[in-house]
């Protein structure tokens, strides 16, 4: 075995990976709360991304001013989904599956509308220099560095917030027993709108970090959903630090099987190691069994 290529794919997975934990405490802090299967995430995703680049591009906004409009235009995007379809739906006391069709509809109409609006060609963000830095036979750009550190201190900064504050232990409430908390005096739709405003922000931050590397595309957002949703799934739906792990896992596997497999096998690998965890573990890596 190459020592040095391992070396190299174990970096290059730990900065996939950490973007995979954002995208599966992203996916995971809304269905643990709704129990929808937001599949309209991909759109929070794709809007940071077309936002960003359209503010650069077009309003001649600067690196980081871009960066911050597509911020907003995700979370607007992903409380405007909750407030305009989900809700209503919810008064209608629509099924679970209903909700899912309607967030289908969402998740493949909107990328046609991107379409529509700028094309189907690639677009790209204007960025700042992103210098590359050694260490033996490692090499890790300054790009990958902020991506690690920032994904990780959003993953802790939403654990801390659930755990630790007054509004995060009433989502806690919501995800155990919603009806008795709404029974004490909590408002499930203001649970409801945080957890949309934390979600779309964590996948908005997901979509800029991979558009300020790559390029932006219509259909971007849907991979990235499905990886959220495989890695909360994976860590254990209601835990965030288990969500952070499964997708730290996801990333670090996904590298991994290049030393054996060609690239197109990537998504084989990946839900083959969903399916071999929750074989074992059915509740997830840190998730907590049935009673």
């Amino acid at each position: 075995m190459d020592l040095s290529l391992l070396a190299q794919l174990t970096v290059s997975g730990i900065v996939v990976g950490s973007t995979y934990a954002l995208l599966g405490v992203s996916f995971g802090v809304i269905y643990a709360t709704t129990r929808i299967f937001h599949l309209a995430h991909a759109v929070a995703y794709a809007g940071a991304a077309y936002a960003a680049v359209w503010s650069a591009n077009h309003l001649g906004l600067g690196f980081w001013p871009a960066l911050m409009a597509g911020l907003v235009v995700a979370v607007v995007l992903g409380v405007a989904i909750e407030v305009l379809f989900y809700r209503p739906m919810r008064r209608r006391n629509a099924t679970l599956l209903t909700i899912f069709l309607v967030s289908l509809g969402v998740s493949v109409a909107f990328p046609n509308l991107l379409q529509l609006m700028f094309g189907p060609e690639n677009q790209t963000l204007p960025r700042p220099d992103n210098p590359t830095f050694g260490l033996g036979s490692v090499t890790i750009s300054r790009h990958d560095i902020v991506s690690v550190a920032l994904s990780w201190l959003l993953v802790a900064a939403v654990a801390l917030f659930i755990a630790r504050t007054r509004f995060g232990r009433s989502i806690t409430a919501m995800r155990t027993n919603p009806v008795m908390a709404e029974a004490v005096g909590i408002d499930s739709r203001r649970v409801y709108l945080v957890v949309f405003v934390l979600g779309s922000l964590l996948v908005g931050v997901a979509g800029l970090l991979f558009t300020a590397k790559g390029v932006a595309t219509p259909t971007m957002g849907l991979q990235p959903t499905l990886i959220g949703f495989i890695a909360a799934f994976l860590g254990g739906i209601g835990s965030q630090w288990g969500a952070a792990l499964g997708g730290l896992a996801l990333g670090l596997i996904s590298s991994w099987s290049a030393l054996y497999l060609q690239v197109d096998y990537g998504p084989v690998v990946v839900f083959g190691a969903m399916f071999l965890v929750l074989l074992i573990r059915p509740q997830g890596l840190l998730g907590k069994a049935a009673a």
